[in-house]
């Protein structure tokens, strides 16, 4: 893939990227960061790329290997802030830094609550951006099956926050 080939599909994909490691990650520094770091192995591998002219799969993928690199980093040095630094002055306290991982926590887990079927097809709707016609050629189904699965995935997500704000 030449330079400003390269640079075109890349531009196209950046924002599907950001929001792919800002849902992971809940920051936006970091996902920005995240993103960076993606662009950047997609440009070392672009003359690879040639043969699939599409890079978004592989762009997603990475970026999405990315995150979950990070959030295993922050597992294992839970005194790390996302960020990587602590805020100026002491200005993020602790609780809300617990706060927030709390919530990511019962985010992550409402979210394996949901059957796969509806998992999957939230995930390739809300993370992955894709159309509902190819969720439908992906899972074998109508997208009027899809946009059923898809509604029904996202009540039950807040019917466990209404049970949570309780």
């Amino acid at each position: 893939m030449e330079k400003t080939e390269f640079e075109i599909a890349a531009s196209m994909l950046r924002g599907k990227l950001v929001d792919i490691a800002r849902f992971y990650l809940s920051d936006e520094d970091e996902a920005e960061d995240i993103v960076q770091e993606a662009m950047l192995k997609l440009w070392l591998v672009r003359d690879r790329l040639d043969r699939e002219k599409n890079i978004s799969p592989m762009g997603m993928t990475v970026t999405r290997n990315l995150c979950i690199d990070r959030l295993r980093r922050l597992k294992t040095h839970p005194h790390e802030s996302l960020t990587g630094h602590d805020a100026p002055d002491g200005q993020r306290s602790a609780q809300a830094m617990m706060e927030d991982h709390e919530n990511a926590e019962w985010m992550r887990g409402a979210v394996r609550n949901l059957s796969d079927k509806y998992r999957a097809v939230l995930r390739m709707r809300q993370v992955e951006h894709l159309e509902m016609g190819e969720i439908a050629r992906i899972i074998g189904a109508t997208e009027g099956v899809v946009r059923t699965i898809l509604s029904r995935a996202r009540k039950q997500m807040m019917e466990q926050l209404k049970v949570r704000r309780d």
